[in-house]
């Protein structure tokens, strides 16, 4: 039996190396969170460490399937077709991760609406949908005695994924409408909206881009292990993404702080040390307020008020 151990073997290992350098990110941008933003709710930090947890395990899981497959079994056609149970659990716990990350980016969209939950909720169906295709994926191809056999159950691969690129779309669209309605006109604030939205676009492009090519190597290329080069970043893109955007709150207020020209408003800032406790900006027609322990920003116009 011959096998291209270049796009097979070697397909994986490449995949691996980019997700050890991602898991470097990921625990430096964790040590950054924790580090900057302790004033966070507990619920919060427990979730974000749960994260690195699981990125941790992730990364092992896939490093302990390639010391099977190219120590372990070095050479051996038949056991680097044969699904690895590691490999397999690997699936389940990027998944764990994916659905945690989904549901503080629903979180926040609840928050951001105004307590609107149809959004929320069917994110949270999708997700659930995802986790459970996944699961049965995985827990389908312990049984299997080679990843070509695979196809049997394409179908379930195929809807995982669709499902995915549906959710962050979702995510980022009402993400990117509901910031557009607190423009202030003060250009500090507007700046914020612009990178959060622009942050919330790059999250989607990075997971969504990543998910296709997943799909399309897997449907072009189905003798080769391409697509586990791909699914094994996926994970890793969630989690820093999610990272990243907590993360970017400092530079945010940062720009908060500088001087605001706008007829008939001020902007007043409030520190304790170096830790910058909230962000009030007043004018005539409105009052913004943000808080970077939690992200959120509350919008008062006349008798409304909204909660980002």
């Amino acid at each position: 039996m011959s096998l291209h151990f270049d796009g097979t073997l070697g397909a994986a290992f490449l995949g691996h190396f980019v997700t050890s350098v991602l898991f470097g990110i990921t625990s430096l941008q964790t040590w950054i969170y924790f580090r900057q933003h302790h004033k966070d709710p507990l619920s919060l930090r427990s979730l974000v460490f749960l994260l690195w947890i699981l990125d941790a395990v992730h990364v092992g899981l896939i490093t302990c399937g390639m010391y099977h497959y190219l120590i372990t079994h070095f050479g051996n056609v038949f056991a680097a077709i044969k699904p690895y149970w590691s490999i397999l659990t690997m699936i389940m716990v990027t998944n764990i991760s994916n659905i945690i990350v989904r549901g503080i980016f629903a979180f926040r969209l609840w928050k951001l609406s105004g307590g609107a939950i149809l959004v929320p909720i069917t994110i949270g169906f999708l997700s659930l949908y995802i986790a459970g295709d996944a699961f049965y994926f995985a827990v389908r191809g312990l049984s299997m005695t080679s990843y070509f056999a695979f196809h049997q159950f394409s179908w379930s691969l195929y809807a995982g994924f669709s499902c995915e690129v549906i959710a962050d779309s979702i995510i980022t669209i009402s993400q990117c409408l509901i910031l557009q309605r607190f423009r202030t006109g003060i250009r500090s604030t507007d700046s914020v909206i612009y990178v959060l939205i622009t942050y919330s676009i790059n999250t989607c492009l990075l997971t969504s881009v990543c998910a296709i090519l997943c799909l399309m190597t897997f449907a072009l290329l189905p003798n080769l292990f391409v697509y586990f080069a791909f699914y094994f970043i996926l994970g890793k893109l969630y989690v820093n993404s999610l990272l990243a955007n907590l993360n970017a709150r400092g530079s945010l207020l940062e720009n908060l702080g500088r001087p605001v020209h706008s007829r008939g408003s001020k902007a007043i800032l409030t520190r304790a040390s170096t830790q910058v406790d909230n962000v009030e900006i007043r004018s005539n027609e409105f009052t913004t307020v943000i808080d970077p322990a939690v992200l959120t920003t509350t919008a008062t116009s006349g008798m409304t008020e909204y909660t980002v």
